[in-house]
């Protein structure tokens, strides 16, 4: 039988907006929904997985990509809870968050009507949090890159770089913290394509 509940609430990612952007005066027109990211992730992660797999061994690539695509899942019902919202909480806000998102995500994979696939799935989101293993943190490293991205191309867009140093500071130094050699030079050669971009620019003013 097809779970329907569970694939609706997937389906309802396509119109959830990534709202953080928001507070980097992003236009509402110009932000990306939820499912574009999750997308750009998964094969920026499967990418990642493939260059390292000859040197890794044993790395999952599958796992990888269950986790990429499943890692936003909770969104479908929380909407994207910024930083921004998080800072009016204080100090709790992060755990509250990470309730909160437990919560959908419990209600969410009820939906599957399949006691073995909401145990595997909820397994596969629960390794994403703990950012331990080295499938977990190549997906949390797609995801910063994907938000760098992202910046690139909302500069590219005409938005102002000024307005989104913020959060390409907060987001190289997050990807720092994973320790992961080829998600460490992507973000080195990002940051080259940033300031070629600015030189454009100028020269085009």
């Amino acid at each position: 039988m097809i779970p329907i509940k569970f694939l609706d609430d997937v389906v309802h990612l396509k119109v959830v907006p990534r709202s953080g952007w928001i507070s980097y005066k992003i236009s509402r027109h110009d932000v990306e929904p939820v499912s574009s990211h999750s997308y750009s992730v998964a094969v920026i992660a499967l990418t990642m997985s493939e260059i390292m797999r000859s040197n890794s061994r044993g790395l999952d690539v599958e796992q990888v990509l269950r986790m990429a695509l499943l890692h936003d899942l909770s969104e479908s019902l929380t909407f994207d809870i910024s930083k921004a919202y998080l800072r009016y909480l204080g100090t709790g806000g992060s755990r509250l968050k990470e309730r909160i998102e437990r919560k959908a995500v419990s209600h969410i994979l009820a939906g599957l009507g399949n006691e073995r696939l909401e145990r595997e799935f909820r397994a596969i989101l629960e390794e994403y949090h703990a950012s331990r293993s080295l499938e977990a943190r190549i997906v949390h490293c797609a995801d910063a890159l994907d938000l760098l991205l992202q910046v690139i191309a909302y500069e590219k867009m005409g938005y102002s770089k000024i307005t989104l140093d913020p959060i390409w500071r907060e987001t190289k130094a997050k990807l720092a913290s994973y320790r992961l050699g080829l998600a460490d030079e992507w973000s080195t050669q990002l940051g080259r394509v940033r300031k070629g971009l600015r030189r454009t620019h100028r020269r085009a003013g």
